[in-house]
């Protein structure tokens, strides 16, 4: 009897201590579960089978989260939480969510944080199946928020473990959430009521990530702590599976430098075990990644590269390029800008007095997560330069060449030591204005759907200037016209993968020399697709335009496809447009004009050296800068679906 109590007593303990903890010790914030930030939000995370580590299936009875003590939760407590089984080990986009129909909701109800801990109890228990990996979801849908960043701890993950959607005023639905954020980490969590493997999991190798490439010559591995684990074997090699470098060598950390520097531009094979008194962990992930090439050969003028000039602006012919390395050629950036201490030098022979400059797939690989590329272009020979060109765009045009003659383009990065960019260059060569260049010359959709490929968009010109028909004005682009006929036509404007082009779509009625605004669009950046839809009365004419954004900026067009199509959509069901952001005058005086501030949550002003000058938040249309000195600033935009952009003003 005394033996058959004591092995209950031991099943019992078992059952109320079965518990996974992953990653514990972290302190890092960020969004997820859920979102104390933001008034609203909507989080997915992906924990692997082999992280997870369990000795068995088993039922999850609960979940625990962690955070600061002293953080409150009190706008931030009402919470729906979901998990599911999955196949996904990570999200590929920014819309890849599991569909809600996938999900089992575990618990709905209101949170608190108690000594730093959200426990959460399930009413029925989850049946985890230790064959798949898991998801959990959850919703936050309380109207306020909490602090003054984000409080909930997370962990550093694989790439794209997390996607959530933040907002103060779109409480988003599950069942068709919108478009979110993509992040490497996942919450610090405990898995209640699951057993875990007396062998310890897999290590998830944080630094480098896989298939990366510009890796240093003395690289620090990192990966995450796993729990029950004593030790870690690393292993690195030349070919898949290999050790020939390192074999199996036992670290006591989660970290681990090369003793001796590897080889410059070159794939190695990267494995980490863990080591655990019941064994080591088996069928751990490679990972392969590129080591750093050589110092670039164009890092001065007279070893400037040669670059082929396309006959047209889709850059069939690129020339690759990367800065990290690369020193400072000693030749001061004025009348241009940024710190051009790793400047790398190309040149081209000018077949036409207009081309393009491009910088394509622009990529940090420098010890600062940082792709802002500047370029600048010169003519007249090493030695003896004139500056004729600026541009912090990727890509700008040049004008008033001279055929035959050669001109001189350094790339750097715009900010100092640590930022390094990867990119491929190209010179284009601008097509003639097209046919519908003008209103008076738009082409006519008869026909739907219609459908029309405008591959000479960048040969457009401004015509008579900006138009400022609609409040939000544009560039003059490119021209269609159909007639209305009492239904909703939906004109939708997309460009090839790549594009630089950052399009706006406006329609008007009336004839071309007397244009009435019917409604504009300009919701994504560039390359990034635009619909507009629009009830039409018969018999009206209606034009189109497909320009730059800008209203203040002459910047070419690009390739788009437009399609003109009928909907079935009755008027009072069109959904309304989000109006594009812009911030102006630039160069400013002593204000700055913000064109939709309604999506702004906080304006944030710093100097080129990310020294802090002031944050506004809750800010009005007009932002009063004239206490600060004249130079360049960085005004970032802190919008309230969570999403920043930031834009260098001159003050002068």
């Amino acid at each position: 009897m005394a033996k058959f109590l004591l092995s209950c007593f031991l099943i019992v303990s078992m059952a109320l201590n079965a518990q996974i903890d992953l990653g514990a010790g972290s302190t890092d914030v960020g969004t997820a579960p859920i979102s104390s930030y933001y008034g609203y939000s909507y989080v997915q995370q992906i924990y692997p089978k082999q992280e997870i580590n369990a000795n068995a299936a088993g039922n999850i009875t609960g979940l625990k989260f962690y955070l600061d003590p002293s953080m409150s939760l009190a706008n931030s407590s009402d919470w729906v939480v979901y998990l599911g089984h999955t196949s996904k080990s990570g999200f590929t986009s920014d819309t890849d969510w599991i569909p809600v129909s996938q999900l089992t909701q575990v618990y709905a109800g209101t949170i608190t944080n108690a000594n730093g801990v959200v426990e959460i109890t399930f009413t029925t228990p989850f049946p985890y199946n230790n064959t798949d990996n898991l998801v959990v979801a959850a919703e936050e849908n309380s109207p306020g928020y909490d602090n003054n960043d984000e409080a909930m701890y997370v962990y550093s993950g694989a790439a794209n473990s997390t996607l959530f959607y933040k907002n103060d005023s779109n409480n988003p639905d599950p069942a068709s959430p919108p478009a979110g954020d993509l992040a490497d980490y996942k919450s610090v969590i405990t898995f209640l009521g699951l057993t875990a493997n007396p062998i310890a999991a897999c290590p998830v190798i944080t630094y480098p990530s896989n298939n990366s490439t510009f890796i240093p010559l003395s690289p620090t591995i990192n990966w995450n702590n796993t729990s029950g684990a004593t030790s870690y074997k690393v292993s690195i090699g030349t070919t898949p599976g290999g050790t020939d470098v390192v074999n199996q060598q036992s670290v006591a950390t989660n970290s681990f430098t090369p003793a001796a520097p590897l080889s410059a531009n070159t794939n190695y094979y990267l494995r980490v075990v863990s080591v655990s008194a019941a064994g080591e962990s088996s069928g751990c992930t490679e990972i392969t990644f590129k080591t750093s090439p050589p110092a670039p050969s164009n890092d001065d003028c007279a070893g400037a590269i040669t670059l082929t000039v396309n006959p047209d602006l889709n850059c069939g012919a690129v020339t690759a390029g990367y800065t990290l390395g690369a020193t400072d050629s000693g030749l001061i950036p004025d009348p241009c800008y940024g710190d051009p201490d790793d400047d790398v030098w190309f040149k081209f022979v000018a077949t036409a007095t207009t081309h393009k400059i491009s910088l394509l797939n622009v990529v940090s690989v420098g010890t600062t997560n940082d792709d802002d590329t500047y370029f600048q272009v010169f003519s007249g020979a090493c030695g003896t330069l004139s500056s004729i060109l600026c541009s912090d765009d990727t890509s700008s045009v040049l004008t008033g060449l001279t055929v035959g003659d050669t001109y001189y383009v350094r790339v750097y990065s715009y900010f100092d030591t640590g930022s390094n960019q990867s990119f491929d260059i190209c010179v284009g060569t601008m097509p003639p204005p097209p046919a519908n260049d003008d209103c008076s010359g738009a082409l006519t959709a008869s026909a739907f759907p219609y459908t029309y490929v405008q591959s000479d968009g960048g040969g457009a010109t401004n015509n008579g200037g900006f138009v400022t028909v609609c409040s939000d004005s544009m560039n003059d682009g490119t021209w269609f016209t159909f007639t209305g006929d009492g239904a909703t036509f939906d004109i939708t404007v997309t460009m090839p993968a790549g594009s630089d082009f950052d399009p706006q779509i406006g329609v008007y009625s009336g004839t071309c020399g007397s244009l009435a605004c019917v409604d504009t669009v300009d919701n994504n950046g560039s390359g990034g697709t635009e619909t507009l839809s629009i009830p039409t009365q018969p018999g009206t004419t209606y034009y189109v335009n497909v320009g730059n954004y800008s209203g203040f900026t002459d910047n070419m067009e690009g390739t788009f496809t437009i399609n003109i199509a009928k909907n079935n959509l009755g008027t009072s069901e069109v959904a309304g447009n989000k109006k594009g952001i812009s911030v102006y005058p630039n160069p400013f005086s002593d204000i700055l004009n913000i064109s939709d501030i309604a999506n702004v949550k906080s304006v944030t002003v710093t100097d080129i050296s990310g020294r802090w000058i002031k944050t506004i938040d809750n800010p009005g249309p007009v932002i009063h800068l004239a206490d600060i000195q004249s130079g360049l600033y960085l005004v970032t935009l802190t919008m309230k679906d969570g999403s920043k952009q930031t834009i260098k003003a001159i003050k002068k």
